[in-house]
């Protein structure tokens, strides 16, 4: 008999964001996630989003835009969000390369293409191999290569609401050159009305082996069209889910991605690797909202150049229908905002890496550099029956106002960033079962912006004789120059950070795995989070904008251009890892309890009129939480259970502002103001997750399997300090009189309506598949499979489609007795059931 060699069956390993150094995961320091592609093709999932929210522990989604590929991350409390006013805390590295856009550090979800996804790694805290935004964590994304993916590989997905996805991918080498290509299309109504998206995302590299290492040339490319409306008053959401409250919301992106790595093997044990990159991103948006400067506009009737309520009253604004006429429709109620950007991203990393018994070593630097340009403008229009906005530029010649028929250019943004970073990051094994791991990164960010941003004034001020106006186009308005249009600012800005970390990972036992680490972090303000950083002198009531504020219709609209200091992070954990032997089987099974301190933390405000907000400095902010989990297998049967508590408060008091919370102050002349305190709650954040999935091995071919995904409750925007209530009005306690019938009163006020908290909920998903052959597998996926009515984002806000007792609605449902709007709870709904068939055929192909 030969006796063999004992073979050590490691645990799953971490990749660094550059090549060089494989990190097994007994010697991180944290709680780090890890998913293959495997995983990703058996969750069926369509995006990103979609399967962390499935899979992954302290994982939630918020929903504010009502589109699969556009919703809000958040893991510990930290978000990567696409939207602009989301704050973000994570950083998403796809193969290296760091893709949060320049605009707001968001994370464009929709140009991520799954099927090319080789294997993903969330890693929480604030790693020194990962760059600035890394406050919460980092998820890094490792493409597929014709030297892993050796096959074809091709799957159409349909179902409910018009859904087609068409995947394809092909991979091969010949032993010195591979090639990988992926494609995936995907096509949809959307469930809610008018909201179809259109995704359209390619891959592809090829890298060549060499003598001394390898070399890599790959390319990304999106083109989308992707439908999102928003968020829905709770009042409307009760009576249809599917509705929307005004539309469409449409955002084209388009994206060109290019990489070229490196390998150099120095030796057997070192390895130097170099990569450079460039990135454009171009956005166009046009979204359409209700004018929420209706009421003042009318009020002013004069400004127009016609009588806009003919059937006698002199305002339609305030008018009572007693007779059954009434005066709708007359005058534009919708407003389009059109927003238009490029962003140019460029950079080059260099990392060495010295691998030794005891010692794993990771030097680098990076240099990043972008540029963004963006303008926003808009019109005014007209709300359909359908809640859509159309324009009508030849009402014009009716009503006199210029945003009929022109673009009101309100802001125009140019901005760049330049980043420069070394850093170190060693593993050292003191004993075969215990690991010191420590790193070390310094960043110096110059942000510079300069903004050409209009004067607050309300689009019914806009009429031809101010056009004519000679020399009014001028900077000056910051100056408090009255024939100013414009405030012109700029910003020229330097950030230097030195960030630690330092862990220790300990193993008493082959099978335990005691681990603990601390890290710091650091995040920099973005050129648009700059130019629109709350301007308390502005505010005050001897300000230039006396007692008021214009905020941001985000990311539409700027104001004015303070200084925000960088955000900083302390993370502490503390964890336990390991696995045991059970009947016919095995877990896997980890607890842990983290901490994380952010200090001058930047949150989006909001002013509670749509998406209007501005971005402000907190004093502290916390995070906190532990999280549990088993997985395992026992027979034909596989099973995870994770539970998550997350604590997210604000730890300073500050004062905010929000015209549609209950507990605001309402003083003439001045902002709806209210208090937060140490101890409020976050919005946004549930505090409890839970996941439990389930699968059984029918047989060789066939298996099933059931997931459940569980939120507790969590406060909306706006109600920051956790004390809206849906009672009372904003009455100052006059009641409103009939204009035809002074006799006839209305209740005074605009009542508040929704708890400004969405309540917890769960949900069930099915997945089955069947295999007819090795190359060709069935699959079903039934979502939602008790069609649960369950919201998963909320802000609060105005509500013009409300009913009334004397007031006049169109078909839309718009009140035009602005008395009767509602301070309202607005909730981004979660899908109803749904499913979804998919073919997969894939096909090896050998390399040699």
């Amino acid at each position: 008999m030969i006796e063999l060699a004992p073979v050590e069956i490691r645990a799953p390993r971490i990749i660094t964001p550059l090549p060089g150094v494989v990190i097994d995961q007994e010697q991180t320091t944290s709680n780090v996630q890890s998913a293959t592609s495997e995983d990703i093709s058996r969750s069926q999932s369509i995006g990103l989003t979609d399967f962390l929210n499935n899979q992954m522990q302290s994982v939630s989604v918020n929903d504010y835009q009502g589109n699969p590929f556009q919703q809000d991350l958040v893991f510990r409390g930290f978000s990567a969000s696409p939207l602009i006013g989301t704050p973000q805390g994570l950083s998403v590295y796809f193969d290296g390369v760091r893709i949060n856009e320049p605009f707001g550090e968001v994370v464009n979800w929709d140009m991520i293409p799954l099927n090319a996804i080789s294997r993903m790694d969330l890693m929480p805290g604030s790693n020194p191999l990962f760059g600035l935004n890394t406050l919460g964590g980092a998820l890094s994304l490792s493409p597929k290569t014709g030297f892993t993916e050796e096959k074809f590989s091709a799957a159409v997905t349909t179902g409910r609401w018009g859904r087609l996805q068409r995947q394809m991918s092909i991979g091969g080498n010949d032993g010195s050159i591979g090639g990988f290509f992926a494609l995936n299309h995907f096509e949809e109504d959307g469930w809610r009305q008018n909201s179809p998206s259109n995704v359209a995302q390619y891959y592809g590299r090829v890298d060549k082996k060499t003598s001394f290492g390898a070399v890599g040339v790959s390319g990304m490319f999106a083109d989308n069209r992707l439908t999102g409306n928003g968020t829905v008053p709770i009042e409307s959401y009760a009576s249809n889910p599917g509705q929307v409250f005004t539309s469409p919301d449409r955002v084209s992106n388009e994206l060109a991605h290019f990489t070229v790595s490196s390998r150099f093997d120095v030796s057997d044990n070192s390895t130097l690797s170099a990569q450079i990159y460039k990135r454009n991103v171009t956005q166009n948006s046009f979204s359409g909202d209700f004018w929420d400067e209706w009421s003042q506009a009318i009020r002013r009737a004069g400004a127009m150049d016609v009588s806009v309520c003919p059937d006698g009253f002199s305002a339609i604004d305030g008018a009572i229908e007693v007779d059954g006429t009434g005066c709708g429709g007359l005058t534009p109620n919708g407003l389009v905002n059109f927003g238009k950007s490029s962003q140019k991203s460029y950079g080059i990393s260099l990392q060495y890496s010295h691998v030794t018994e005891t010692n794993q070593l990771v030097l680098g630097a990076t240099v990043d550099r972008n540029s963004v340009d963006f303008q926003q403008s808009q019109m005014l229009g007209f709300i359909q029956d359908d809640r859509s906005v159309i324009l009508e530029p030849y009402r014009f010649d009716d009503i006199g106002l210029e945003a009929l028929r022109r673009k009101i250019i309100r802001n125009n943004l140019t901005g760049s960033s330049d980043s420069k970073s070394v850093f170190f990051n060693n593993i050292w094994s003191i004993r075969p079962n215990l690991h010191l791991n420590f790193g070390l990164r310094h960043n110096r960010t110059n942000v510079k912006n300069y903004l050409v941003s209009d004067r607050p004034r309300p689009l019914y001020q806009f009429n031809e004789a101010y056009f004519n106006r000679p020399n009014y186009e001028r900077c000056g308005a910051e100056n408090d120059d009255a024939g100013a249009r414009y405030y012109c600012t700029s910003g020229d800005y330097v950030y230097r950070s030195l960030n630690p970390s330092v862990g220790v990972s300990w193993l008493p036992e082959p099978d335990l795995n005691l681990y603990s680490n601390y890290s710091q972090g650091t995040r920099v303000p973005s050129a648009i989070e700059l130019g629109c950083a709350r301007d308390r002198e502005s505010e005050s009531s001897d300000g230039i904008n006396q007692g008021s504020s214009p905020g941001c219709s985000i990311p539409t609209a700027l104001s004015s251009d303070p200084f925000l200091p960088q955000v900083w992070s302390h993370t502490v954990e503390l964890g336990v890892r390991g696995s045991s032997s059970i009947p016919d089987g095995s877990i896997r099974w980890n607890a842990s309890v983290y901490r994380t301190e952010l200090k001058d933390d930047i949150l989006f405000v909001s002013m509670g009129s749509r998406n209007r907000g501005v971005f402000d400095t907190f004093g502290e902010t916390l995070r906190q939480g532990f999280e549990l989990s088993v997985e395992g297998k026992s027979g034909k049967h596989s099973f995870r259970a994770s539970w998550s508590r997350i604590d997210a408060t604000y730890e300073s008091e500050a004062v905010l502002v929000n015209r549609s919370n209950s507990s605001s102050e309402t003083r003439a002349g001045l902002l709806n103001t209210f208090k937060i305190s140490p101890g409020d709650r976050i919005p946004g954040i549930p505090r409890d997750s839970f996941r439990l999935n389930w699968g059984y091995q029918v047989s060789d071919k066939f298996e099933i399997g059931l997931s459940m995904i569980a939120h507790s409750s969590a406060f909306v925007r706006g109600n920051e300090n956790n004390e809206h209530e849906p009672e009372g009005t904003d009455s100052n306690g006059q009641p409103t009189a009939a204009l035809n019938d002074p006799t006839i009163t209305v209740e005074p006020g605009r009542r508040y309506v929704g708890r400004g908290k969405n309540p917890g909920y769960a949900f069930f998903n099915f997945i089955s598949s069947y295999r007819f052959s090795p190359s060709l597998l069935f699959s079903v996926r039934v979502d939602n499979v008790f069609n649960k009515d369950y919201v998963t984002a909320g802000d609060l806000g105005l509500n013009p489609f409300a009913p009334t007792r004397w007031g006049v609605r169109d078909g839309a449902g718009f009140n035009y007795n602005s008395n009767d709007w509602l301070h309202t709870t607005f909730v981004g709904p979660g899908a109803p059931r749904a499913i979804w068939l998919t073919m997969n055929y894939t096909l090896d192909l050998p390399g040699r």
